[in-house]
C-alpha cells in the first residue's frame, strides 16, 4: 500500500449546513462589502452589477468544481484532482503552493478582525456619545496587542478543532449563521431607510467629519463596471475549495452535490443585494467620494440607521462574526489538504495522524504556527499588508490549472458539459492572470508599472517550497523503496 493505510480515518461529520457555511465562509461576503470593495470603485462603476455579472462568468468554474466533487469526493479536494486528473508533480507542487497560500488570508482575517472591533466600537461609541468605546477602540492602534488578540482568537480556533473535530464544523455553521442573519438584519435596515436616508445618515457624516464631494461622472459606464470584476472574483467568487477540502466527511450525496452551489448563491444575495440598496438610498455619486474614505461602508452605515444601540450592537457583532468566521473555516481547511499531503507520503506520515478524537492534530498545529508567522508579517516588514495580498494571482494559476484538468476528465467522461464549462473557466482564469500581473491591486506590480518584489517573492518562494517539498519527498520515499508518484495514478481512499 502506497497510501499511508487503506482509509482515511476521518468521520462523515459535516452536514450539508456545514459544508455550505464552509464555502460561505471561503468567499467572505461580508467582507466585500465592508471595506474589501468599495474603496477601490471608480467613476461609472456600478458596484451590485458588477457582483452579478462576476458570479456569471465564474459560473463555469462553480459548475466545474461541481461536476468533480460529484465524481471525485476525497479529503484535499482540488488537490487530488489536479494531482490525479493533469500531473502529479504539477498537482504536488501547486497543491502545496495553494495549501500555504491560506494561511496569508487567515492571518489577514484575523488582523482584519481587530480592525472589525474596532471600527463598531468607534461608530457606536461616537453615534452614541460614549467615549469609553471610543477610548476602548484606541486599544487596538498598537499592532502588537492587534497580534496578542488575533493570536489568541486562531489558539481558541485550533484548540476546539484539536479536542472536538465536529464542533469545528458546527463553530463554522454557528458563527455562519451569526454573519449570515446579521447581515441580513443590516440590508433591512437599510431597505426601510432608503426613504429619508439622506436626513438619517447626516449624524454619522457629521461626527465622522464626512463630507460627501460633487460627482460629475458618469452614473453607469460598461467599461469601468467590467474593470471591478476582478476585484469581485478575488474577493469572493473564485474561491470555492472549502467544501471540495472537506467532501469525503460530508454526511449524505445532496450535501456533496449541493454546499458549492448554495454557498455561491447566498454569496451573490448578500454582496449584490447590499451594494444595490447603497446605490438605491444614497445615490450613486452621493456614495462614490464617501466609499473611497472607508469610513463609510455598508456596514458602518447599517448602524448609523439602526436607530437604537442594542441593533446596533447586534450589525457590529455580526461584522465581527465575520472575521472569527472566517478563521473558523480556515482551520477546517488547511489541516484537510496537509492531511491529504502526508496521506500521499508527500508530507511527513505524522500530519496524517489522528488523535482519540479522530482530528489531524498535527496538521492543525502546523497551520497554527505558519499562522502566526505571517501574522508578523505586517509588524515586522512595512510592506507586510501588501505582501501578503498576493495570494490572488497564485490561486489564479491553480484554478487555470484545474481547468486544464477539467478538459482531460471531459475527455476520460465523454461529457461536452464539463469540456465546455472547463473551456470557459479557462478562458476567465486566463483573464484574471492577466489582471493579476498588470492590476497593482493585486501586489505583484506597483502603481507606476514597476514589478512589486515583495509580492512577487511571495508568490515564487511558495512555488519554491512545493518544488523543494516534493523533490525531498520523492527522494526520501525512493530510499524505502516506495515511489509517490504512483500515488497520482489512483484515487485515495476515503
Amino acid at each position: 500500500m502506497r497510501f499511508v493505510r487503506e482509509s482515511s480515518g476521518l468521520v462523515k461529520n459535516a452536514s450539508l449546513l456545514d459544508a455550505t457555511m464552509l464555502n460561505v465562509a471561503n468567499m467572505g461576503a461580508g467582507l466585500a462589502i465592508f471595506v474589501g470593495i468599495s474603496p477601490y470603485i471608480v467613476p461609472g462603476a456600478v458596484l451590485w452589477v458588477a457582483s452579478l455579472l462576476t458570479f456569471l462568468v465564474t459560473l463555469p468554474l462553480l459548475l466545474l468544481y461541481t461536476f468533480f466533487i460529484k465524481e471525485i469526493h476525497r479529503t484535499g479536494g482540488d488537490y487530488v484532482w489536479l494531482s490525479r486528473k493533469l500531473s502529479g508533480k504539477v498537482g504536488a507542487v501547486m497543491g502545496i503552493a495553494l495549501a500555504f497560500n491560506m494561511p496569508p488570508f487567515f492571518a489577514l482575517s484575523a488582523f482584519f478582525s481587530v480592525a472589525a472591533i474596532s471600527t463598531t466600537l468607534t461608530v457606536i461609541g461616537t453615534l452614541n456619545h460614549q467615549e469609553f468605546l471610543v477610548n476602548a477602540s484606541n486599544v487596538f492602534n498598537n499592532e502588537w496587542v492587534d497580534y496578542a488578540i488575533a493570536a489568541v482568537a486562531f489558539a481558541v480556533v485550533v484548540a476546539i478543532n484539536v479536542f472536538r473535530p465536529k464542533w469545528g464544523f458546527s463553530l463554522v455553521s454557528a458563527l455562519g449563521t451569526l454573519a449570515v442573519v446579521g447581515t441580513v438584519v443590516a440590508t433591512l435596515v437599510l431597505a426601510v431607510n432608503v426613504n429619508d436616508f439622506h436626513s438619517r445618515i447626516a449624524p454619522f457624516l457629521q461626527a465622522f467629519s464626512l463630507t460627501p464631494e460633487p460627482y460629475t461622472g458618469p452614473t453607469f459606464s460598461w467599461p469601468a463596471t467590467l474593470y471591478m470584476l476582478p476585484y469581485f472574483a478575488s474577493f469572493a467568487y473564485i474561491w470555492l475549495y472549502a467544501g471540495p477540502a472537506v467532501s469525503a466527511e460530508i454526511k449524505t450525496e445532496r450535501g456533496i452535490k449541493y454546499n458549492l452551489l448554495l454557498g455561491s448563491l447566498l454569496t451573490l444575495f448578500l454582496i449584490t443585494v447590499p451594494f444595490w440598496l447603497m446605490d438605491v438610498a444614497g445615490g450613486y455619486g452621493f456614495n462614490f467620494s464617501l466609499y473611497q474614505t472607508g469610513t463609510y461602508n455598508f456596514w458602518s452605515v447599517a448602524m448609523a440607521l439602526a436607530g437604537n444601540e442594542a441593533l446596533q450592537w447586534f450589525i457590529g457583532i455580526s461584522l465581527i462574526a465575520w472575521e472569527f468566521f472566517v478563521m473558523a473555516f480556515g482551520v477546517v481547511v488547511f489541516a484537510r489538504y496537509v492531511f491529504a499531503f502526508a496521506f500521499d507520503r508527500l508530507f511527513p506520515e505524522v500530519f496524517a495522524r489522528l488523535n482519540k478524537q479522530s482530528s489531524p492534530v498535527y496538521a492543525h498545529l502546523l497551520d497554527f504556527v505558519v499562522t502566526l508567522v505571517f501574522l508578523l508579517f505586517p509588524i515586522i516588514l512595512p510592506t507586510g499588508y501588501e505582501a501578503l495580498y498576493s495570494y490572488t494571482p497564485l490561486a489564479v494559476a491553480y484554478l487555470f490549472l484545474i481547468s486544464l484538468a477539467g478538459i482531460r476528465f471531459a475527455r476520460e467522461k465523454r461529457s461536452m458539459a464539463i469540456l465546455v464549462t472547463s473551456v470557459l473557466s479557462a478562458a476567465f482564469m486566463a483573464f484574471m492572470g492577466y489582471e493579476s500581473f498588470t492590476n497593482p491591486y493585486f501586489g505583484v506590480i506597483t502603481s507606476n508599472g514597476q514589478p512589486y518584489v515583495p509580492g512577487i517573492a511571495y508568490v515564487v518562494s511558495l512555488i519554491g517550497l512545493g518544488v523543494v517539498i516534493y523533490v525531498a519527498s520523492k527522494v526520501y520515499n525512493l530510499r524505502r523503496g516506495i515511489n509517490i508518484d504512483l500515488n497520482y495514478k489512483e484515487i485515495p481512499p476515503e
